[in-house]
């Protein structure tokens, strides 16, 4: 019984309306108990001041006056949440794999992790020049009817679909 409603929670997906309906009840908590909208991207300019506590950055110091906000507490849960997921689909550990991408693309190691990490550095750059990242615009500020959301939205659904089909075109060998 536990084991069934561990995996229903955790390791099944779950149908869209389901995982909606929890986002749209998380909003208006966080506006109620901490007066802010929900957002990943700002939680990592927290995590910069944790681990480079004497950087003089001044734009660390000024945005991000708390050092230990919720969004570090969000960060960490979102990373033992995939590893609790990962845990009870009995696949806990550390992996290379990307699915179809290392599958078609054999590159080392080295070179893979390179990649990921500079589209990760993209991601973040994006969110910090847009003001926010794709959660904290598409759910917070579209719900708000933020006009700059509703362009930051737009813009983060058009550079997808090119950015997907670049990298369906160059590195996995066009259509599938």
């Amino acid at each position: 019984m536990i084991a069934t409603l561990l995996r229903t929670i955790f390791v099944d997906p779950w149908p869209f309306w389901a995982g909606g309906m929890i986002i749209g009840l998380l909003v208006p908590l966080l506006y109620y108990y901490y007066n802010t909208a929900l957002g990943v991207s700002t939680g990592y300019g927290n995590l910069v001041k944790i681990f480079l506590p004497s950087r003089h950055l001044e734009w660390i110091k000024t945005k991000f006056p708390e050092t230990w906000s919720w969004r570090v507490y969000f960060i960490i849960g979102i990373i033992l949440g995939g590893f609790i997921s990962s845990a009870l689909a009995g696949n806990a550990g550390l992996t290379t794999e990307m699915g179809r991408f290392t599958d078609t693309v054999q590159w080392p190691g080295l070179l893979t992790a390179i990649y990921f990490f500079v589209g990760g550095v993209l991601l973040g750059l994006g969110a910090r020049i847009a003001g926010g990242c794709t959660s904290g615009h598409s759910i917070h500020g579209l719900a708000n009817l933020h006009i700059s959301s509703m362009l930051a939205s737009a813009m983060f659904v058009i550079g997808g679909i090119i950015a997907a089909n670049l990298v369906r075109v160059t590195l996995l060998g066009g259509v599938w």
